[in-house]
């Protein structure tokens, strides 16, 4: 019972410290982010090949909201 126990207990140690020891948060951050990125980009491109008109009004109206929704 004592072995079963100490195996257990090594068992237990090493999970917590590979949990530790895990890959750092930023760095998924910055993957998602650069899938969002990529996905934007490409949504932009299959729009703008197929009605320009339409993407250049949605990027007017973005750099519209980005410059002044916010009153001070």
């Amino acid at each position: 019972m004592n072995t079963a126990r100490l195996i257990e207990h090594r068992i237990t140690r090493d999970l917590l410290q590979r949990r530790d020891s895990a890959v750092d948060i930023a760095n998924g951050r910055f993957v998602e982010r650069l899938i969002i990125a990529t996905a934007v980009t490409a949504g932009m491109l299959m729009l703008g090949s197929y009605a320009p008109e339409l993407l250049w009004a949605l990027l007017a109206g973005a750099g519209v909201l980005t410059l002044g929704t916010r009153v001070s």
